[in-house]
């Protein structure tokens, strides 16, 4: 395919507006002729031979943008024409002021030259760059269908097998009954706590594949009651947080409003949030979800936790996927996990038009939050795209990942 074709069907790329060749050369010499016969036809004096003189730049400037340093050609004919239809008309030009009207023709034409060709240069670069981005996006979108597939593939040949598993050993567990030692009972625990851990990662999985492509997902959105979200995911996760002997509670602004979004998405990001916090703070640790408006139109849910809290530097790889945060033990043991939860949760947020932070410092515990934009309420979509908060109002409340 040439070129011009290529061209043709790059969509937002400067097309070659200029006449052809031909075209360029007929254009050009009508407008010599033009400047020479009206130089010819009036015996100028020599103020209207000054003046006429400067009409010559007009086909010398077309020159230098269409031909580049030919244009220098022009500059000399046209200077010739003015020198010597001076001294025919006999208009008292002194010779140094035409020689100088000849150079300034031809310094002109250089100029003009330089720049026409500086213009082709960066013209034919844009031409080549953009066609390489196009190419680049080409690529991108054929790797993201290739990346969705394959997280499907996986998942759903994953799952499978896991939840075959799981169904085996609990009908190995009830067939066998008293007759397992403590030992069989202990290690079959152990796999039982291994499957529910693969079964988690799987779901998680999942839900990662399909925050690739959120456009379906935004469909499902709904008017939401986020305190009663807040005091279910509370009250599913009592057991888990008396285990460590934590006190799990809520503070709920009562004159909370409802924000839109996808109801299961929005429990899936409070669920991580609390799950974290009780995995990460010591025994006998303080837990609490708060519910409260920032002013008129955002809504916020923060987690606060007593735990092991997050330098700094650690803040910012938080929310990458598949990233765990080294020197992580509680109460000398390791944490389990992918990675994968609060990557997930800010997806999910970033998909409601919200955002998420943390505020935490090593040894005195954590916040986790995210905000949620609810105006305009009239007519509007259900998620609304993210509000600006003001700097120092960030500043103040903790790291936003980018």
């Amino acid at each position: 395919m040439t070129e011009g074709k290529t061209r043709l069907k790059q969509p937002g790329i400067m097309q070659d507006s200029v006449p052809s060749a031909a075209n360029r050369f007929v254009i050009i010499s009508v407008l010599m002729i033009a400047f020479t016969a009206v130089t010819a036809y009036f015996h100028l004096d020599r103020s209207e031979g000054i003046g006429y003189t400067h009409f010559a730049y007009i086909p010398i400037i077309f020159a230098g943008f269409w031909w580049g340093r030919k244009a220098i050609f022009v500059a000399v004919i046209l200077g010739v024409d003015v020198f010597f239809f001076s001294l025919l008309a006999q208009c008292g030009c002194p010779l140094w002021a035409n020689t100088l009207r000849v150079l300034s023709f031809i310094i002109v034409a250089l100029v003009i030259g330089e720049l026409s060709i500086e213009l082709k240069k960066t013209h034919k670069a844009l031409r080549e760059r953009s066609e390489r981005l196009r190419k680049t996006n080409s690529s991108l979108r054929e790797f993201a269908k290739l990346r969705k597939a394959f997280l499907h593939i996986a998942i759903h040949d994953m799952k499978s097998p896991v939840s075959a598993t799981t169904m085996l050993l609990h009908s190995l567990q009830t067939l066998l009954g008293d007759s397992l030692s403590v030992k069989q009972e202990h290690l079959i625990d152990r796999m039982h706590a291994r499957l529910d851990e693969a079964a988690s990662f799987l779901r998680d999985f999942q839900l990662f594949a399909q925050l690739e492509d959120p456009t379906q997902l935004k469909k499902q959105a709904k008017e939401i009651n986020l305190n009663e979200l807040i005091s279910d995911v509370v009250r599913a996760n009592q057991d888990l947080a008396h285990h460590k002997y934590h006190k799990l509670t809520s503070d709920l602004d009562a004159d909370l409003p409802t924000v839109g979004g996808v109801e299961r998405l929005l429990r899936e990001v409070i669920t991580n949030l609390v799950t974290n916090a009780i995995k990460y703070s010591p025994e006998n640790g303080s837990i609490v979800v708060r519910s409260r408006t920032m002013g008129r139109c955002v809504v916020s849910v923060e987690v606060e936790d007593n735990g092991i809290g997050i330098s700094e530097d650690n803040q910012k790889k938080l929310f990458r996927e598949f990233v765990r945060i080294k020197n992580n033990d509680v109460s000398g043991q390791k944490v389990a996990g992918i990675g994968l939860g609060l990557s997930i949760a800010k997806r999910i947020v970033d998909m409601h038009g919200g955002r998420v932070y943390v505020i935490s410092e090593p040894g005195k515990g954590s916040i986790f939050g995210f905000d949620i934009n609810i105006c305009p309420k009239d007519e509007g979509p259900l998620i609304r795209p993210v509000l600006r908060v003001p700097k120092d109002e960030v500043q103040s409340r903790g790291y936003f990942p980018k």
